[in-house]
């Protein structure tokens, strides 16, 4: 049977025709899109008619970079986000402790003391007297730094004498040298001696993550996760499970695997697929770790760390390349986008050809960097939500003149540079709206600071909708298929319950997901 959106405002992404009132659906396909008269006429005798009378209608969503697994894990694990204090995070995870069996690992993550009452990171003598019998790891908001107990660094051999490992840091006291329960771009020494769940239970974290993705208008996401995540998606797409489109990144040391179990650049199903491969250049702002030309404003002997030096990051690269994959690199910082721009250049002169490298966050960059940004054709993927969180930090971190560089996205659109959108889930919540209003405000949800951060920065609406449609279309190689709302392309819609072009942006947060639409299947529908 055919389907029929009628009556309603749609924005098709496609130049030659960018705006309809209807749009019909067969066999998964977009069939036709124009008037009511029009598409009707495209429609056949069986059709069902669905009027949408003030709502917009654009092709689907995808989030272009999220941790989709993870952030389904997150949603069962403590939760310390936008907690005022290190008191608030301390009762809640006493609270999770009481829950739990004595040996069990306490997970959770979300904390930000940048936005504590107490105005201090957090030590291990702050959990330890919380559960002596647990082993506990709170990640940070950003992910790049893990608040653990005594217990945690017992279970993963951390000591005094235990040295730094490469592109990370173990925080000592000053006196004793021992730990102090602070790690920066170390989680791995934590998660290494932790249970892995099973594939049952990261199935069940994709089913959750999944149900969540719809009811925020998402049909697809481009996940950063290792190939045991892989193996959860597979196993569900493979049971008929899998509704959203999932493009998989994959790290380095998993390439081998992939390869061994038949996963290859360019191919896979409808519903996954890889074809990137993801690297770490840097850490982050709120952790200090974000790799700078110039030291911190507030941290004069810190620039941050190299997570791959510039010659391993080329090594790195040229290894992508051998394997058929393009590059997506992790750099917040300006000198890990230096770093980035050169080591690309350099594994393009010595193995040539057709990429879709893509540097994800950009979060700030020196401005000579863009003309090498624009020839290598390189995509910024950047999370336009992290202004809500990031942009006092950065003023304090960068100061106020580096920060012009900073979050720059309409001096990236405007020097030419692709830009993909994401939300950087479990770092930020998933909902895709909250990306459009802080791409064209540039501000938080209640409207801070006032007149937007860096306003000349904004971008419009639509340029906003191409970062979570057009763009990421393109990134994962299927822009024949998806992207835009054209006859034969996937029937991929969202639906919003208002028309955003005809609200005042300073409301889009309030506004709710109509209906989203996977393969000309209604997945979620608004009661």
């Amino acid at each position: 049977m055919t389907l029929a959106l009628l009556s309603t405002r749609i924005y098709t992404g496609d130049s030659a025709r960018p705006w309809a009132q209807a749009v019909a659906i067969a066999n998964g396909r977009i069939l036709a899109t124009g008037s009511n008269e029009e598409v009707r006429s495209a429609c056949g005798r069986k059709v069902e008619e669905i009027h949408l009378p003030g709502r917009l209608v654009t092709a689907g969503l995808v989030d272009g970079h999220c941790h989709f697994l993870n952030y389904g894990l997150s949603l069962q694990r403590v939760d310390l986000r936008d907690l005022p204090s290190l008191a608030a995070c301390r009762e809640r995870i006493r609270e999770a402790v009481r829950r739990s069996a004595p040996g069990d690992w306490i997970l959770g993550r979300g904390w930000n003391h940048h936005c504590w009452q107490e105005g201090r990171e957090p030590k291990r003598g702050d959990l330890d007297d919380i559960s002596p019998q647990n082993p506990i790891m709170m990640v940070r908001a950003c992910g790049h730094s893990q608040w653990v107990n005594s217990q945690a660094l017992a279970a993963a051999q951390i000591t005094r004498d235990t040295a730094d490992p490469a592109g990370g840091k173990i925080d000592r006291d000053p006196r004793s040298g021992e730990p102090t329960g602070m790690l920066r771009e170390l989680r791995y020494l934590i998660e290494n001696v932790i249970p892995a769940p099973s594939l049952e239970e990261r199935r069940r974290a994709v089913r959750m993550a999944q149900e969540h993705a719809l009811r925020l208008g998402i049909t697809g996401v481009h996940t950063c996760e290792r190939f045991q995540q892989w193996e959860a998606f597979d196993a569900e797409d493979r049971a008929g499970a899998l509704k959203v489109r999932v493009y998989h990144l994959l790290p380095p040391d998993d390439l081998d695997e992939a390869a061994a179990r038949g996963v290859r650049p360019g191919h896979g199903s409808e519903r996954l697929w890889a074809g990137h491969m993801k690297l770490y250049a840097d850490g982050s702002l709120g952790a200090g770790t974000a790799l700078l030309h110039e030291p911190y404003s507030d941290e004069p002997g810190n620039t941050g760390l190299a997570v791959l030096e510039l010659p391993l990051l080329q090594e790195k690269i040229a290894l992508a390349y051998r394997r058929g994959f393009s590059v997506a690199i992790h750099a917040i910082g300006d000198k890990a986008v230096t770093h980035c721009l050169l080591a690309i250049a350099g594994a393009r002169r010595a193995a040539p050809g057709p990429r879709r490298d893509r540097i994800e966050h950009v979060q700030v960059y020196r401005p000579g960097d863009l003309a090498l940004f624009r020839e290598l054709e390189i995509v910024g993927s950047v999370q336009p939500r992290f202004i809500s969180t990031d942009w006092y930090v950065a003023e304090k971190r960068w100061g106020a003149e580096r920060c012009r560089s900073g979050y720059a996205w309409r001096s990236l659109k405007n020097a030419g540079i692709p830009l993909l959108f994401g939300s950087d889930a479990p770092v930020e919540p998933l909902d895709p709206i909250l990306g459009l209003q802080a791409a064209v405000t540039r501000q938080t949800p209640e409207g801070q600071p006032p007149g937007g951060w860096f306003p000349d920065q904004r971008l419009t609406l639509e340029e906003s909708l191409s970062g979570f449609t057009a763009v990421p279309a393109w990134v994962s190689g299927r822009e024949d298929r998806s992207g835009s709302l054209r006859a034969g392309r996937y029937a991929d819609l969202t639906v919003f319950a208002q028309d955003l072009f005809a609200t005042p942006a300073a409301e889009w947060h309030r506004v709710p997901v109509e209906m989203t639409i996977v393969d000309g299947e209604v997945l979620y529908r608004r009661a």
